[in-house]
């Protein structure tokens, strides 16, 4: 399920509800579904939103810095080479 918005929020019978959409072809909101939360998990489910979220934001950005650093490498950038030749 797509989420760009949250159209609206509930909270009723101890259920938080979401209503999220997100938009269509001609650039309409379009609603996609509903997230169901129960109210004593809401802010564990929240936390974990947020902890995923950041562990992914950390791994992206490591890899951006280690492609950046490859293409470097590649580009001409500071590479060293150790010569295996032996000298005696």
């Amino acid at each position: 399920m797509l989420i760009e918005k949250i159209n609206s929020a509930s909270f009723a019978n101890g259920i938080l509800r979401l209503q999220v959409a997100t938009t269509n072809g001609r650039g309409d909101w379009v609603e996609t579904g509903t997230l169901e939360i129960p109210g004593g998990l809401v802010a564990a489910v929240i936390n974990q939103m947020s902890t995923a979220a950041s562990d992914i934001s950390d791994q992206l950005a490591t890899n951006e810095s280690s492609n950046d650093l490859s293409k470097e490498d590649k580009n001409g950038g500071k590479k060293s080479k150790k010569s295996s030749k032996d000298k005696k």
